[in-house]
């Protein structure tokens, strides 16, 4: 239970969301093209950028801002670095999810497959059909970038993520996870399809650092 809910405090800050949402009644001249969403993950191979991230604190009357790094590469394999405020890491090696908490000197890790459901970004590791596992919901196109609502079919951690899609790259995504708790993601320095390091999807924990969970081999 302990790792489950660090795992989850962890995805938490992953998530992205916004008070005001995206408008899905549109005209059709300005819906956006489900093509245009459905091409972008057939098309993906990595990814890797900047990215910037605000998220209501506790209260709910003020916003918490984090800054880091997003690295992806099909198939399994992900890097999601919080460099400020606090330093933390997250790394998909394929097999294995780890969550490392420098300050804290800990990490935890658990199998993908049994933690893929309340990730909000596990769609994005593999090369299958979004509509298997999201409803879609094409919405609003404004100054070139088209916004796609993304409904689980299945229960999981957050309610519906919301993604923009800007000259074939994806540039913000948020998650829902309740009508007040909601995070949004904005990327830039984004590099798409080009090669990263498979190093950085490794991970070993410093000596010292207390492991909670069992990694598969």
């Amino acid at each position: 239970m302990l790792l489950k809910a660090l795992l989850k405090q962890s995805i938490l800050r992953l998530s992205m969301a916004c008070m005001l949402i995206v408008p899905i009644i549109v005209s059709a001249n300005e819906r956006a093209k489900l093509s245009d969403l459905n091409a972008f993950v057939a098309n993906l191979d990595t990814f890797s950028a900047k990215f910037e991230q605000t998220q209501p604190d506790e209260s709910l009357f003020a916003l918490n801002r984090s800054t880091g790094y997003f690295a992806m590469k099909r198939p399994g394999q992900l890097l999601w670095v919080y460099e400020k405020p606090e330093p933390q890491k997250i790394i998909a090696d394929g097999r294995n999810v780890w969550v490392y908490d420098v300050d804290l000197d800990q990490a935890t890790v658990r199998a993908l497959a049994n933690v893929e459901a309340d990730f909000p970004l596990s769609w994005l590791l593999y090369r299958e059909p979004l509509s298997e596992r999201f409803n879609i919901i094409p919405g609003s196109v404004k100054d070139g970038v088209s916004w796609y609502n993304l409904t689980p079919k299945e229960g999981t951690f957050f309610q519906s993520l919301e993604v923009a899609i800007a000259n074939g790259k994806m540039v913000q995504i948020w998650m829902y996870q309740n009508a007040d708790n909601v995070t949004k993601v904005v990327f830039n320095d984004i590099k798409q399809n080009q090669p990263v390091r498979d190093q950085q999807f490794d991970f070993h924990p410093p000596k010292g650092v207390d492991v909670i969970g069992q990694a598969l081999p």
